[in-house]
């Protein structure tokens, strides 16, 4: 327990002898991933327990007034900033209430409709579902991005071994435990946004030590394909912009 320890407490801290150590094992890739899947189950644990009782919890007409008046009370914040008068957006507002006040019927509708298993056990095995899918898609946008990430790593000049750099990235995921307190207003936003951001100092950390680089060129290499990723979406997003501004224009 005091290795675990003092393991965890090295690789928070950034100190590069915990990592080359880290890199150094053989196990290095199987234990990256066993502490990556352990990470994001717990950080999903209390996303787990709120879907659960949502789920087993039935949603009355008493719920869906409330969803309805929340929604209502938003509407009303952001005409503030919108055109006062304006016969359009006045008919989109209505139109949009009356939809999502007949949906929000459907809902309740479904949602009294009785199931061969018993409420209970199918909100478990509903919410139990999507929180291990989500900690193997963490897994699944690790294995991705790392990927990019290696290849810039190597033009760069990296000489590292694929399985640890893969076993010293997956330690990204210790500090984003923090994602616990997400569902908690305000606090839980703030400490999963400080688990994102550690994560991410941890990530550059291990491509610098595994791939043997400069702290500049890890950083580089580490953020290279998100900026390519954000560029080719807003390329993109402009195109179809610009493509919907020169139709209207036709019309």
């Amino acid at each position: 327990m005091n290795q675990i320890l003092s393991m965890v407490r090295g690789v928070v801290l950034l100190d590069t002898g915990t990592y080359e150590r880290l890199r150094d094992r053989k196990d290095a890739m199987k234990r990256g991933v066993l502490i990556l899947l352990a990470c994001f189950l717990i950080a999903g644990s209390s996303v787990f327990v709120v879907s659960l009782v949502n789920n087993v919890r039935p949603f009355t007409i008493e719920q869906a007034d409330q969803v309805k008046q929340q929604i209502e009370e938003g509407l009303q914040q952001a005409q503030q900033f919108m055109p006062q008068g304006d016969q359009f957006t006045q008919m989109f507002t209505d139109q949009f209430l009356e939809n999502f006040e007949s949906g929000l019927g459907i809902g309740v509708a479904v949602d009294s409709i009785k199931t061969p298993l018993p409420r209970g056990i199918a909100g478990f095995f509903e919410s139990a579902g999507a929180w291990v899918t989500r900690t193997f898609a963490h897994l699944a946008a690790w294995l991705a991005y790392g990927i990019w990430v290696l290849l810039f790593a190597k033009l760069m000049g990296g000489n590292g071994g694929v399985d640890r750099f893969f076993g010293l990235t997956a330690l990204y995921a210790i500090p984003n435990i923090l994602a616990i307190f997400g569902p908690i207003p305000c606090i839980g936003g703030l400490m999963s946004l400080v688990g994102w951001i550690w994560g991410v100092l941890i990530y550059v950390k291990a491509v610098q030590v595994t791939q043997r680089l400069s702290a500049g060129k890890a950083i580089l290499a580490a953020v290279l394909p998100a900026l390519i990723v954000v560029f080719v979406v807003a390329f993109f997003t402009l195109l179809g912009v610009l493509g919907i501004i020169a139709s209207a224009g036709q019309q």
